[in-house]
């Protein structure tokens, strides 16, 4: 099943679920012929309050009576275990009702419960501790180049929506510091609830090896999330083993379908654009490294890792 309908099928089986157990809580309650004959009595007076308030009339009496009935209605309520707020849907999201929409837009609860879904489905691991706001740029020989491709990245996660560019390609040797910037965009577009998918380049590749050798059912919903997903990082490209009718025609699958939905994808990798098109060929190579809808930048930096020993 598509992930997004998932989430969808998934709120509105909360929801009603919510509503099934309030109207039962009400239900039950309605049968205890005590508490019944009272709940019957506050609905009058609320009425008989309502029409004196509207008349501008005087409605004391009838409000210290519904009080004094409330409280009996209550204890009584209390010996079943029940208090007037279960005759009322307990949404897990107060603001959608689990509808999943508010004011016509998918609510925020939408996407996170889409992230999460997206996470159990590739086992994301992200540092959700990296940020742009704790980069220290001093661990950096050309710190200002560096803050700049940041500061870049960082406006460009603020406008993600409206950017021509959809692709983002990091290029650079081991430990330069691209895996902690792509956990930073990624970090970045989930508080603003914007779907991310995360893969390392081996764990994709893999992905897409099962996708190759299923023939039942679940086939359709394997790479639902990297064709999906608002967002697709992968990480040390050209790293993963490369399989025969698996890797390139698979990677090239998802690159070009991403590109006619208008959703974007981000690489970090250890190839030059050299290497990409000697690994990838020529059709992955212009659409990842178009620079009409791409941004490629390359780190060059010593090994971070060995400078912080």
């Amino acid at each position: 099943m598509n992930i997004k309908l998932k989430v969808l099928l998934d709120l509105k089986l909360s929801k009603e679920k919510s509503e099934t157990l309030a109207e039962k809580n009400f239900s039950d309650a309605m049968k205890n012929l005590e508490f019944k004959k009272l709940y019957l009595q506050m609905r009058s007076l609320n009425f008989d309050i309502s029409k004196l308030s509207f008349e501008k009339k005087n409605c004391d009496e009838k409000t210290k009576e519904l009080s004094k009935i409330t409280i009996e209605a209550r204890k009584i309520l209390a010996k079943m275990g029940l208090n007037f707020c279960d005759f009322e849907p307990k949404y897990s999201c107060k603001k959608c009702n689990d509808t999943g929409y508010v004011g016509g837009k998918l609510c925020g609860c939408y996407y996170k419960k889409l992230n999460k879904e997206l996470v159990n489905n590739v086992g994301m691991n992200v540092d959700n501790s990296h940020s742009f706001e704790k980069a220290d740029f001093e661990i950096f020989d050309d710190k200002e180049k560096i803050k700049k491709i940041y500061e870049k990245i960082e406006n460009w996660c603020d406008k993600i929506e409206e950017s021509e560019y959809k692709n983002l390609l990091f290029s650079g040797k081991t430990g330069v510091g691209k895996t902690f910037l792509v956990e930073c965009i990624c970090n970045k577009l989930l508080k603003k609830d914007i779907p991310v998918c995360f893969f390392s380049a081996f764990a994709l590749n893999n992905l897409f090896l099962k996708f190759h050798t299923t023939f039942d059912d679940s086939k359709s919903s394997l790479l639902d999330g990297v064709l999906n997903a608002d967002v697709l990082i992968i990480d040390d490209l050209g790293t993963e083993p490369k399989l025969k009718n698996v890797t390139e025609e698979y990677f090239y699958l998802i690159i070009n379908e991403r590109l006619t939905k208008n959703k974007s994808t981000i690489i970090t990798t250890n190839l030059s654009l050299e290497g990409i098109l000697e690994k990838y060929g020529e059709r992955v190579f212009s659409r990842l490294c178009n620079k009409r809808n791409s941004i490629l930048l390359k780190m060059d930096n010593k090994d971070l890792r060995l400078k912080r020993k």
